[in-house]
């Protein structure tokens, strides 16, 4: 089985629609996604309705938290709680409430999937430094993670040793991050998403082209702070 994983869209209707018909990943067998569907971007609704029309399994972000108000917004910085109020104002009650009743986390066959820590997916902890990777490993024997939150596509191995490898298997793989689909932060401005076969045991991680000048606009034209499309040029 063929498993398309995307994170952290972020409103960007125009990256997410380029992953949904990049060609590899439309021979998915199922979607899933791991969160962060709104903030910073523009296009929160239709992003949403895309991501329930297409994706079988959906956690929640701590963005999508924020959004359903079980999150305070002192826990973003000022760029993310604007994007966050604003996303509220113009969101119908029906996206607000699906976005609410969404999971911290669930499991699919060994796979624990979660936006930020497997360890304590409630916490919105960044997996940055080896011993939360450990730490996960710990709590979630057995399984292998899938994440995103840190915008940066990479895996974590059993010994706690991370890789930006694009491409591998799961025989000492832990933890796997899916990258951005809408916000990259690894300097690489191309959408990104990861394709696990689930036969072979291997994942790739896919970037895609999208134009950026569009999903730009659409910031400015909401007058939402000009770094949420500034840095969408430099993938960071």
């Amino acid at each position: 089985m063929l498993i398309r994983m995307i994170s952290d869209i972020h409103s960007n209707l125009q990256a997410l629609e380029a992953v949904l018909t990049d060609p590899p990943g439309k021979e998915a067998d199922r979607t899933f996604c791991l969160g962060d569907i709104v903030g910073y971007g523009a296009d929160p609704s239709m992003c949403i309705e895309r991501v329930r029309s297409e994706c079988e399994i959906v956690v929640l972000g701590n963005h999508d938290a924020g959004v359903a108000e079980r999150v305070p917004l002192d826990r973003f910085n000022k760029e993310g709680a604007t994007a966050i109020r604003w996303t509220r104002s113009v969101l119908i009650q029906n996206e607000k409430d699906w976005l609410s009743q969404l999971p911290y986390y669930t499991e699919y066959e060994d796979f624990f999937l979660c936006h930020s820590y497997p360890a304590d997916p409630e916490s919105w902890t960044y997996v940055l430094r080896r011993n939360h990777a450990l730490e996960s490993m710990s709590v979630r024997q057995g399984y292998i993670s899938l994440i995103g939150h840190t915008h940066l596509p990479g895996c974590w191995m059993e010994d706690g040793n991370y890789t930006e490898a694009s491409k591998g298997d799961f025989s000492k793989v832990r933890i796997v991050n899916v990258g951005s689909v809408g916000q990259p932060r690894d300097r690489d401005s191309r959408a990104a998403y990861l394709l696990i076969d689930t036969e072979a045991r291997t994942w790739e991680h896919r970037r895609v082209e999208y134009s950026i000048d569009d999903a730009a606009a659409r910031i400015r034209d909401a007058a939402l702070p000009s770094v949420l499309w500034e840095r969408l040029y430099v993938g960071f």
